[in-house]
Parts: structure tokens; C-alpha cells; sequence
């Protein structure tokens, strides 16, 4: 009887240890504009000894995967985390080979005053790993 039960206990470890564990992602980055979520495209990361390239050959063709979201001139962004970054850098793509950085206070930043398509690119590190977001707006009068 004893033997029974260490051999069904000795399985049952065996077999837990074989299950998947969840995979563990960077936090999603929050985006909004005026109290509206926009959505972001997730980009490569590495979160804690697991690294993943994102399928889009760069920033400008990841922010533009969604549908820009349609922003009055001048408007502000603002960027959170569920866990807040060590560091956080903000890009601006205005075509697949011309970015700045976007000078960010409190979180927000705000878009051109210049009608036209802007990507912008999220990169993100904590003590964990790091990772890249992308969205894009489309800046109309």
C-alpha cells in the first residue's frame, strides 16, 4: 500500500513539473488620449530570462499594424504601466527611417501641431527585462 501511494506521489511530481508554466510578459503599456485607450502592438522583449522578437521589421511597420487613431493638433498622450518603468524612452517615427526622441513630462507628451501620420515607439526596461510597444496617430485639424 505504501509503495502505491510513493509511486502515484512520485508520478504526480513528475507530471506537475512537465506542465507548461503561464509565460510571464513585460506590463502592457496604457495608453490614452482625452480618457480614451489606444491600443499598442507588443515589440520584442525580454522579461525575465525569455526573450521574444516581435514579427514586424520595425517600429514604423509595428505602429502601423492598427488603425492610427484620428488626433486634433497639439493633443496630449499619456503614457502608464501597471508596474512603473526604471527607464522609459519615447520615439517618434514619421516614416520608416526618420525618428526623434519625445520630450516627456509627467508621463504625457504631446503630438505635432502638423497634420499628418506619426508612429511612435514605447521602450521600456525594469529590473526584470525590457520591451518595445508601438502605436500610431493621425494628426488632422
Amino acid at each position: 500500500m505504501m509503495r502505491k501511494a510513493l509511486i502515484l506521489l512520485c508520478t504526480a511530481l513528475f507530471l506537475g513539473g512537465c506542465l507548461e508554466q503561464p509565460l510571464k510578459k513585460p506590463p502592457q503599456a496604457e495608453i490614452t488620449i482625452e480618457g480614451r485607450r489606444i491600443s499598442a502592438v507588443q515589440g520584442s522583449y525580454c522579461w525575465e530570462e525569455v526573450c521574444a522578437d516581435a514579427k514586424y521589421s520595425s517600429a514604423f511597420e509595428a505602429g502601423t499594424e492598427i488603425r492610427p487613431v484620428e488626433v486634433p493638433p497639439g493633443i496630449r498622450v499619456k503614457i502608464r504601466f501597471p508596474e512603473e518603468p526604471d527607464h522609459l524612452t519615447v520615439a517618434q517615427w514619421t516614416d520608416e527611417h526618420s525618428s526623434s526622441e519625445v520630450r516627456m513630462k509627467d508621463h504625457a507628451f504631446a503630438v505635432p501641431d502638423k497634420e499628418g501620420l506619426y508612429v511612435y515607439e514605447l521602450s521600456a526596461r525594469w529590473k526584470e527585462g525590457d520591451a518595445s510597444f508601438a502605436f500610431s496617430v493621425e494628426v488632422k485639424e
